[in-house]
């Protein structure tokens, strides 16, 4: 009887290491899949993508795109796409998910600005970090804009909540352009 105690706790514990490491492995395995978290540097850089980079450097550092469209190469995986140029220098990276607070890319995308912003967080925190935006837009139900045009960068919430971010990417001597979304459709 002691003995077969012995051997059901034995049993037992190996299940609990065998359970532990395939949860370890498989949490493991999703961060690697979204990678460390992006610095977003509004008019300079998300990540690896900054200012002046070209479509063609962004396919050798990133890959191929999961899909690309006539205006963008998206990065599923990251939860972002890019916005090329006529020329093919990437002008615009949009991070997170336009579609809303529960759309898949809100999870996917990592990144944050330095100050700490990033998907979920909160107007407040928006506000106290940037200020009163340069323009805002109350839009269907719960839908807000935020944009910030100097920093160069745009903020979508839903519930008070960031879902989706417009960062422009330029030089100090680019002409500053407007970039919208319309999410009235």
């Amino acid at each position: 009887m002691k003995l077969s105690r012995c051997v059901i706790t034995l049993i037992l514990c190996c299940l609990a290491v065998v359970v532990f490491v395939g949860c370890s492995e498989e949490s493991n395995q999703v961060a690697a899949q979204n990678g460390p978290a992006l610095v977003i540097e509004p008019n300079l850089s998300v990540g690896p993508i900054h200012a002046g980079t070209t479509a063609q450097q962004i396919i050798a550092q990133l890959g191929e795109p999961q899909r690309r469209t006539p205006n963008s190469l998206e990065y599923t995986r990251l939860g972002l796409a890019v916005m090329p140029d006529q020329a093919g220098v990437v002008q615009v990276v949009m991070c997170g998910d336009v579609t809303g607070i529960n759309g898949p890319f809100v999870k996917t995308f990592t990144g944050r600005t330095k100050e700490g912003i990033g998907m979920n967080s909160t107007r407040d925190e928006v506000l106290k970090a940037y200020g009163d935006p340069t323009a805002s837009k109350k839009m269907l139900g719960t839908l807000e804009s935020l944009q910030y045009e100097p920093l160069g960068i745009t903020f979508s919430l839903e519930g008070g909540k960031v879902h989706h971010m417009i960062v422009r990417l330029r030089s100090s001597n680019e002409p500053q352009q407007a970039v919208t979304v319309d999410l009235t459709q």
